[in-house]
């Protein structure tokens, strides 16, 4: 592989995953190897070529940790990381494998690769999730238009999932905004007679700089003067996409998470897509965000394991005795007894996405099921965001004064850790209250 020259990695894609990929990391140690464990459990596959996007997420996080301490003080962006993941076929993991992907069609099994992913690199691997929550959305619409044998719509999407699978399309969710209210974008679409216009901006395009193609939440104003909710495929080189400079957060430092702006940006009819009610929660906007808040709970996971392994290596072969011994045991355990929790709830929530997707084939799920599986998903997000924090601040007091250079792991986990509660959907001053809304059954809030 050109970008990486320490890894090598092959993944059989006629199988779909049968045959597992292999790739070498040069230089990983024993200790390395072990910062990255997720402690005495561990989430695991449920598909066999889950099981092989699982070791291949794996053999990325090792091979990229070093790239993510060095990206991460000059909040620079590693194309090098995301090339090799898209050279690998990574990004592809949730296409089908007759449309050129890997095959991963479990829902779980690639909210699992992702948090794997998440231990080494944790701003690569935020960037990527965006990437691969658009593609399993189209996977889905894909997979729904076909069993409703509506084949002009499906060959339409199965063209954009072949390109994204030959790395002719990657991602980035344009769809966070100043004051957001979720279900109304203030980016508009406005339709004419030779296409569409997009104008606004957008905040937190995380993996812009790798990005060929913006998917842009908008307000879609029709000719006739109709309303609706809708999502622009923005190609990144468009005349009018503005790309700013400006991420240089506290932490995920070397996501790429820049503002964009659209000025006038023309595109053809065929560029807009969806058409469902703005200003309110409905089944179509759930469904379309319900993987998004699962990636980033994959992420606070992954960021979790990581330094509770690192916290776990530091004390191996050291003897527990002395005045410290009885606090140190505590700390750790608290650790473990947190992480356990943390996994069974994010397992529990994928699962349940996959279930949503295998009970409405035809896409046809109640307003009722729509909430229920949504809310068991920000539920995971709200507490893994929260309890990574703890889990990595016990970890970085476990590991002593070394843990808290900057330029320390941990201290970086430190940092990464606390944008989990900023991810929208749904960011946790939101979630809370839809959170409790739906558990009244009362129709959550729009905004």
């Amino acid at each position: 592989m050109s970008t990486l020259s320490s890894m090598s990695t092959t993944f059989d894609r006629s199988t779909a995953g049968t045959s597992t990929s292999r790739t070498s990391t040069a230089g990983a140690s024993a200790s390395d190897a072990r910062s990255l464990e997720g402690g005495s459990f561990e989430v695991g596959a449920a598909t066999e070529p889950g099981a092989a996007a699982l070791a291949m997420a794996e053999r990325f996080a090792r091979a990229f940790a070093a790239g993510a301490a060095a990206h991460d003080p000059p909040a620079s962006f590693a194309h090098e990381h995301v090339d090799a993941l898209r050279e690998a076929g990574f990004l592809a993991l949730p296409i089908p494998a007759l449309l050129g992907g890997l095959g991963v069609m479990s829902s779980r099994d690639v909210l699992v690769a992702a948090s794997r992913l998440a231990r080494g690199d944790a701003a690569t691997a935020i960037g990527v999730n965006m990437h691969l929550a658009v593609t399993m959305n189209l996977v889905r619409q894909w997979r729904v238009t076909g069993a409703r044998g509506d084949r002009h719509a499906a060959r339409g999407l199965a063209v954009t999932l072949e390109r994204v699978a030959n790395g002719k399309i990657t991602f980035a969710a344009a769809v966070s905004e100043p004051a957001q209210d979720l279900s109304r974008p203030a980016t508009t679409a406005t339709r004419g007679a030779d296409g569409w216009v997009v104008r606004g901006r957008k905040s937190f395009c995380t993996l812009a700089p790798a990005a060929t193609v913006l998917n842009v939440g908008v307000t879609a104003l029709d000719e006739d003067g109709s309303a609706r909710y809708a999502f622009a495929a923005v190609p990144v080189d468009s005349p009018g996409v503005e790309v700013h400079d400006d991420w240089d957060a506290l932490g995920m430092r070397a996501s790429g998470s820049q503002s964009v702006t659209f000025h006038d940006v023309v595109l053809p009819h065929a560029a807009v897509r969806d058409g469902f009610a703005l200003g309110s929660w409905n089944v179509e906007l759930l469904e379309r965000y319900l993987v998004s808040g699962a990636f980033h709970a994959a992420a606070s996971l992954g960021i979790a394991e990581a330094a509770h392994g690192a916290a776990t290596a530091s004390l191996r072969g050291k003897p527990l005795e002395g005045s410290s011994a009885a606090h140190t045991t505590m700390v750790l355990a608290q650790n473990v007894v947190e992480l356990s929790t943390m996994q069974a709830l994010f397992e529990a929530a994928a699962r349940a996405i996959d279930d949503h997707h295998d009970a409405h084939p035809l896409g046809s799920a109640s307003f009722e099921a729509a909430i229920a599986v949504f809310s068991q998903v920000q539920v995971a997000k709200a507490h893994l965001s929260e309890a990574a924090v703890r889990v990595v601040d016990r970890a970085l007091a476990l590991a002593g004064g070394a843990g808290y250079r900057s330029s320390h792991p941990l201290a970086r986990a430190y940092r990464d850790a606390r944008a989990g509660a900023f991810m929208h959907p749904l960011g946790a001053n939101r979630a809370y209250d839809f959170i409790a809304r739906a558990h009244l059954g009362l129709e959550p809030l729009a905004g």
